[in-house]
């Protein structure tokens, strides 16, 4: 009889198994879908005839990467809970695109980005700015997206690889302040949480981008900080 009940709650467990993979399944495949359909709008937006696939990897890690040998670009789905918006998603995935040209570039250029990983991390944010724009997302949500996971590391903790957080952040508005005034005017992102934490938090370096430009130009509706 104990042998029966055994294999009968293993029945039952196995079965609900099957169930849970089956549902796991589907919210991975709308996760995948989801990762293909905005990665390759930003490709074709831009022109980009570098070919790059997209993948959705479950795992737990809070992360996207590039990678060189295969030009894949994975988002982990440790990530995914992060994103508000297909903008958000588009931040990230312009991020790696960016990465991933310069893979296409060859050799010498990977060594290159090995080499001086700063400078090419913040050249591929402010490309990502561009192609974001491109293919019709809002760049400021570069912002938002990021703030959110950047780590804020300070001099002795570094790895050397990235940019200070708020130091990334600082530079990517003041890209968008430079070349893309209206998106700030304009700015649909002015009453989201993050948003706002960031304008908290950056208000010393927003005012040295503002004085810095102040006599080079004069932005439209005179850009404050929203």
């Amino acid at each position: 009889m104990k042998r029966i009940v055994l294999c009968v709650l293993m029945l039952f467990l196995t079965v609900n198994s099957c169930l849970a993979d089956e549902l796991r399944l589907d919210l991975e495949s709308k996760y995948q879908k989801k990762v293909m359909q905005v990665g390759f709008r930003i490709l074709n937006a831009n022109g980009i005839d570098k070919r790059m696939i997209f993948s959705y990897e479950p795992d737990k890690r809070v992360n996207a990467v590039s990678y060189s040998t295969t030009k894949n670009i994975v988002v982990f789905k440790g990530i995914v809970p992060y994103f508000d918006s297909d903008d958000e998603l588009a931040a990230v995935l312009s991020h790696e695109i960016a990465h991933g040209l310069d893979f296409h570039a060859g050799f010498w250029r990977r060594i290159a980005m090995a080499f001086s990983s700063i400078k090419y991390e913040e050249k591929a944010d402010k490309k990502a700015v561009d192609m974001m724009v491109n293919a019709g997302y809002n760049p400021v949500a570069m912002i938002v997206a990021l703030n959110k996971i950047l780590p804020e590391e300070n001099w002795f903790e570094r790895s050397g690889s990235h940019p200070v957080g708020s130091d990334r952040l600082a530079y990517i508005y003041e890209y968008i302040y430079a070349k893309y005034p209206a998106y700030l005017v304009d700015n649909e992102y002015r009453t989201n949480l993050y948003y706002q934490n960031f304008l908290l938090t950056s208000q010393k370096d927003r005012e040295l981008i503002r004085k810095k430009y102040a006599q080079q130009y004069t932005p439209v509706s005179n850009v404050q900080s929203k």
